[in-house]
């Protein structure tokens, strides 16, 4: 018989300690707690608070959280870590630390007293993340623009399911003391933070600037990831190491564009009672522009928006035409758009705004330098290399210009101001451009509209009815982005107005807040953008400031509208130096079974022709997904018996049914078809909500049940819709535990994937 394997003594220590270190840093966040006193607003400033003092106040209220979620339960982790710091003087600094971190704290914490010194650090903490993602022994470096620390090399650690009364945790080395049962994993947005995978740390601490693009499979941790890196910045801007361009990162100063207004709800959610970031940072895409669009035109030309109600299916068809641009449609519609500013420059000698001094020199002087301001233009692609910017032109007439109204008496100069006002808008007016490029461009319009609805309409009529609006004048929704792009990159930066020409607003003015420009803009669902809107928000963060992007490209669901590639944040982009683009590829679905998973991965690598690019969630084990096979008829009794069963399941707290192409009249036959068998269903396309969800992909796209019921997989390899493959995908990805797919007939995509992946049921 074998001897019985010795109790490892460092254990029985690490336990030990970290016993007396939770009972003291619990004491001591208690005592500092009674004595704790909040700095008072001094209410002096005539513009409120200074920046100064909101900073006290912030850290204030930081620390006020930490002492309490500590007092309470005092940390989650430990890691005993061998550290090397950059040092005030510039030179390494090597440290062997203990650490402890709460996630519900956003400040460090040193407690002393007691005999003793604990330190409970944020759970944003660099260090902290990259020791508990590093294996014990390997020394990790930390290959980032901006963090004092340089290198991290785990020596032990430990998760820790309670503290007191009785430490209950699993330690590397060691093994498990009292663990918990773990609870099964709830479906929806939350913060990971003292558990992410490796990836997942590597990008969230990887830049303290620039720009960070988020890709992965569905169920991978994209979102939750690139809104925990806000709370990092946030967190840990005081580790960079000095600089003269350290920006400021703040709720004021962030913003969160959702591509996806389905989960604004979610993400709001997320940040608020999770990260403990404020909701007004939420913005969505599509208002944000139109709020954009109006700032910044503001003499329009008669230019008014689309009064008549179109039918759904002619709205599809206009978008197709702009919603499908690539990337290198913005360069070529600028390269039109310069060549209409040169023409119109040129004719300065004409303009209205020369009655106001007619016999002036001055008048005269300021139309030939704008004239040769045009001949001396060279037409390019790249809004950012434009010398015929107004911000551009002003720097060549100044001088002229600034004469013309000094020699102005206060009236005529104010006439003169607001007729010159309009002429800019006239020269720099985007809709015949617009017009120009989009209604030239025949073929590949047709095209777009054809994909995009499925050839229902009359491609030649939709385009027709498209150039007549631009030349009335009349622009749609679909074209906002568009008109908003131009005038962004057309219009002059400079905050002065004594900088740029009277009355013209300021084109990152909507991006301003207290006189900062936004220093953190992040955008979840990135490949749902049009690629004017992604290089608009792209340009509006500080050059020195961070844009984070979380996107799949195999995800674009709408069928008129989204981005195959993320080519169009590098157009315009405002961020500064070279290597200001990382991308970092989450490798695991961490939302689903493996059974889902690995059918998953047969449908990606069948519908794709390319291996899948993410691993299974091995640990959660439940069913293979089913396959029924039933008449039309048949359809709403199968989803009852589905809908009966998976309710009896412990597991099971959310169901969706799901249509892969939007069918509304067949999706409001099969909801009476079930009401009539007394199943309780949800309103129609609702997202949440008391029984049954009835909806198509493109309205829960970003969302996760416990189990899908998935309609219309038959119908996709002969779908004749843009993306019917990315939507079907989006799909079978929804649910984290089950999933059933009904169909009138086999699927012929799916005689391609093993058939050991999915069970089949045929009535």
């Amino acid at each position: 018989m074998a001897s019985p394997k010795p109790v490892d003594s460092g254990l029985n220590e690490r336990v030990a300690r970290d016993q007396r270190n939770a009972q003291l840093a619990a004491q001591l966040a208690k005592e500092e707690l009674a004595k704790f006193r909040g700095p008072i607003r001094s209410g002096s400033g005539l513009h409120g608070a200074s920046s100064h003092e909101e900073a006290r106040f912030e850290y204030a209220n930081k620390r006020l959280a930490a002492l309490r979620a500590i007092s309470a339960n005092p940390f989650q982790v430990m890691v005993e870590v061998y550290t090397e710091v950059v040092g005030e003087n510039g030179r390494l600094q090597e440290k062997e630390q203990l650490w402890y971190a709460n996630e519900a704290s956003s400040s460090n914490e040193v407690f002393n007293g007691g005999g003793g010194s604990v330190n409970v650090l944020a759970w944003t903490h660099p260090g902290v993340q990259l020791a508990l993602v590093t294996d014990l022994g390997d020394c990790r470096d930390v290959k980032t623009s901006g963090l004092r620390l340089r290198s991290v090399e785990t020596l032990a650690k430990a998760r820790f399911d309670e503290t007191m009364p009785a430490v209950s945790a699993v330690y590397q080395p060691g093994g498990a003391v009292r663990p918990r049962k773990a609870e099964p994993r709830k479906t929806g947005l939350k913060a990971v933070k003292l558990d992410m995978t490796r990836d997942q740390v590597q990008a969230f601490i990887s830049r303290m600037s620039g720009m960070m693009i988020v890709t992965g499979a569905p169920g991978s941790g994209k979102t939750t990831v690139a809104f925990q890196r806000i709370r990092f910045l946030f967190d840990q801007q005081g580790e960079r190491e000095a600089g003269d361009r350290l920006v400021a990162y703040t709720p004021e100063l962030t913003r969160v564009f959702l591509a996806n207004e389905n989960l604004a709800d979610q993400a709001k959610s997320l940040l608020m009672t999770q990260l403990d970031i404020p909701a007004f940072v939420v913005d969505a895409v599509g208002q944000f522009t139109d709020r954009y669009l109006e700032q910044v035109w503001l003499y329009k030309h008669g230019a008014r928006p689309r009064q008549r109600k179109l039918p759904a299916l002619q709205i599809a068809a206009r978008t197709a035409v702009l919603g499908l641009s690539d990337h290198h449609d913005l360069g070529r519609l600028w390269e039109v758009y310069e060549k209409q500013v040169v023409d119109r420059l040129g004719d300065a000698k004409s303009a209205d705004w020369l009655s106001i001094g007619a016999t002036d020199k001055r008048m005269k002087t300021l139309a030939s330098a704008l004239t040769r301001a045009a001949d001396a233009s060279h037409i390019v692609r790249d809004p950012l290399k434009s010398s015929i910017t107004m911000g551009a032109v002003y720097q060549q007439v100044s001088r002229a210009y600034e004469a013309v109204r000094d020699a102005l008496s206060s009236s005529p100069r104010t006439r003169f101001d607001e007729l010159f006002q309009q002429w800019l808008y006239w020269v720099y007016d985007p809709v015949p451009a617009l017009a120009t490029y989009f209604g030239s461009r025949e073929s590949e319009g047709a095209h777009r509209i054809r994909r995009g609805t499925g050839a229902r309409v009359n491609e030649a009529e939709i385009l027709e009815q498209a150039r007549s609006e631009w030349n009335d004048r009349v622009y749609g929704p679909e074209d906002r982005p568009w008109l908003a792009w131009l005038l962004r990159f057309a219009l002059p930066e400079a905050a002065d107005p004594r900088e740029r020409f009277r009355e013209m607003p300021s084109s990152i003015a909507p991006a301003v807040n207290s006189g900062k420009r936004w220093t953190h803009v992040a955008i979840d669902e990135a490949q749902d953008l049009c690629v004017a809107e992604a290089s608009l928000l792209g340009s509006l963060v500080d050059p020195d400031g961070a844009l984070t992007v979380s996107a799949d490209f195999r995800q674009i669901v709408s069928p008129v509208h989204g981005m195959q590639s993320p080519d169009a944040f590098k157009i315009g982009r405002s961020l500064r130096g070279k290597k200001t683009e990382q991308i970092y590829p989450f490798a695991r679905n961490m939302r689903q079974s493996r059974q889902i998973g690995r059918f998953l991965q047969g449908f990606y690598e069948v519908a794709f022709k390319e291996r899948p690019t993410f691993d299974v969630n091995v640990p959660l084990e439940d069913k293979k997904p089913q396959l029924i096979i039933a008449p039309p008829q048949d359809h709403a009794l199968r989803v009852k018996q589905i809908a009966s069963v998976l309710g009896r399941s412990e597991v099971v707290r959310s169901i969706a049914l799901l249509q892969i192409n939007e069918d509304e009249q067949a999706l409001v036959k099969l909801r009476t078809d079930l009401e009539k068998a007394s199943v309780g269903l949800a309103n129609i396309w609702a997202a949440t909500g008391s029984g049954l969800l009835t909806t198509s992909v493109e309205r829960i796209k970003g969302l996760e049940f416990d189990a899908c019921i998935v309609l219309g997989l038959e119908d996709v390899e002969t779908a004749s819709l843009n993306f019917t493959l990315n939507r079907a995908y989006v799909a079978l990805s929804r649910p984290a535990r089950r999933l059933v797919l009904i169909c009138s007939e086999y699927p012929a995509i799916l005689r391609k994937v093993d058939k050991s992946l999915f069970d089949v049921i045929q009535s």
